[in-house]
């Protein structure tokens, strides 16, 4: 078992094929109309009468829509056929080597009749109303874009506004603290070469000092080594004569 597309034409009865047969054959000179709502490729024919005056007679216009497509209130999918019960059918199937349209090889070209080929023709057509609704509102969302594209407008030219003044009241600021800065460098580097200055002064000064000093140590050894001398021969006294006087103590103090 297998589930396949059957066309509503090979679920007729053998009856109403005959019928459909004679019915052709009697109405050679008929016009073939395609039907409406076939949700395959195909054909019926409907006998349409010669109309004698302007107008179609009631009748005729009656067995017009007839078999049309019933009118939905909503709008349909176009995925879906208006005849599901026809669309699938479980059948069995027997493989074939023959193709699926060998049967109408036999049926000269002036016979066969045409296949649908709109499928748009087969759904629900919209009315007036529903496309005066639809303009509406898409006149009212095009009304809503364009009053919250220019409120996004005029809300980014102010935030462009303020941030300007932001910037450039914030650049202010950096150049009037960057000028202090360079002014209290400017100053403290001033007073780091003075106290150099100062510094290298205060050294030449204390190098002098060392020099004179250098001078007066080196000056005090010869009066230092002519009192260690006089305190050496002191020391060779014997006797009574080893007196520790004022000389020696004046000695000891050079």
């Amino acid at each position: 078992m297998w589930k396949c597309r059957v066309p509503p034409s090979s679920m007729a009865s053998p009856a109403r094929s005959r019928a459909v047969s004679k019915r052709r054959t009697r109405t050679q000179g008929a016009v073939p109309m395609e039907l409406v709502g076939s949700p395959l490729s195909a054909a019926h024919a409907h006998v349409r009468s010669t109309p004698t005056n302007l107008l179609p007679a009631i009748s005729t216009m009656t067995s017009s829509y007839k078999n049309r497509f019933p009118y939905y209130p909503l709008p349909q999918t176009l995925s879906l056929p208006w005849l599901p019960s026809s669309y699938y059918r479980t059948a069995t199937n027997h493989p074939m080597l023959a193709p699926f349209s060998s049967g109408s090889q036999g049926l000269t070209p002036s016979k066969m009749l045409p296949f649908v080929s709109n499928r748009t023709s087969l759904f629900t057509r919209y009315t007036p109303d529903d496309w005066y609704r639809s303009n509406l509102t898409n006149y009212r969302e095009s009304e809503t874009s364009r009053h919250n594209s220019e409120s996004l407008r005029v809300d980014t030219s102010r935030l462009i506004q303020d941030k300007h003044q932001q910037t450039k009241k914030t650049q202010m600021e950096s150049t009037k603290n960057l000028g202090e800065r360079v002014n209290d460098i400017e100053f403290w580097k001033s007073e780091l070469c003075h106290e150099l200055d100062e510094m290298i002064g205060e050294t030449n000064a204390l190098t002098d000092m060392k020099k004179r000093l250098e001078r007066a140590l080196a000056e005090t050894e010869a009066p230092l080594q002519v009192a260690q001398e006089c305190l050496l021969h002191r020391e060779k006294r014997m006797g009574i004569d080893l007196v520790h006087d004022d000389v020696e103590k004046q000695l000891f103090t050079l």
